[in-house]
């Protein structure tokens, strides 16, 4: 009887530590450095890894590569940090292209759609594919030359601003119709150096053109790409920068 629950403890003690050592690994994973906040972590949506296995086996793949410093995978097996040895030691591409070799499938962790108004030859497509992909953190991902509809994938951290991406396609001769929307918020007031952090954090907001503050009215301006960003990001950003509330948005104007 004795015997029998020795091994009884024996038995649940083993138990104790796999779990242990499971979640210790499964964490360690996606924790060991890095991040795609920094301007040397990637980080992209990562589908086709069923278990902690097979992430153990992409994780260690992937850092033979002397450009990675750290490979880290989320719990859920759904998203993957890359930290690299240097800002443009390897490109998104290139770790895409060696998790696919890998078996699995990886993108950018976003993406939006628009048109290109004056391209209409297979040549103009090329050159087009070109001039995005030049963009660090952008990445082609359809061209539809008889809609003249542009489907890009692109991680935000490291095109920060959305206005370079149209500028870019402009100094390359592409008229990019993205309609500008503007709303006007009104709040219950801020003290000007408020209002300062204000207009720079929302300047700073992917998809934000233009912002503006009036103390005096207690208006808050923004101007965006329209489906670039949203209002309850806009509102957010007034309320903690500005110290204020946001009352309700005044007027919507929107452009073609």
């Amino acid at each position: 009887m004795k015997i029998a629950c020795k091994y009884k403890t024996i038995l649940l003690l083993l138990l104790s530590v796999s779990f242990v050592l499971f979640n210790t690994i499964s964490n360690k994973l996606y924790a060991c450095g890095g991040g795609g906040s920094s301007p040397d972590g990637i980080t992209l949506k990562l589908r086709g890894v069923n278990d902690l296995a097979e992430a153990i086996q992409l994780k260690a793949t992937l850092q033979k590569n002397e450009a990675i410093k750290c490979a880290n995978i989320s719990p859920h097996k759904t998203e993957i940090c890359i930290s690299t040895l240097c800002p443009g030691a390897i490109t998104e591409e290139q770790i895409i292209k060696a998790i696919k070799d890998a078996g699995y499938d990886a993108s950018l962790p976003d993406y939006l759609t628009f048109k290109i108004d004056n391209f209409i030859h297979e040549s103009d497509v090329k050159r087009l594919r070109e001039c995005l992909d030049e963009l660090p953190g952008v990445t082609t991902a359809n061209i539809d030359l008889n809609t003249k509809d542009i489907t890009i994938n692109y991680y935000e951290g490291w095109i920060r601003f959305a206005r370079k991406i149209v500028k870019t396609l402009e100094d390359n001769g592409f008229k990019a119709i993205v309609p500008i929307d503007t709303i006007t918020f009104e709040t219950e007031g801020m003290a000007e150096v408020d209002a300062h952090d204000v207009r720079a954090y929302l300047l700073g907001i992917f998809g934000v053109s233009g912002s503006d503050v009036d103390i005096g009215t207690n208006e808050v301006k923004v101007s965006f790409y329209r489906g670039w960003t949203t209002k309850e990001k806009l509102i957010k950003t007034i309320e903690e920068r500005g110290n204020t509330k946001v009352k309700h948005d005044l007027m919507v104007l929107k452009t073609s």
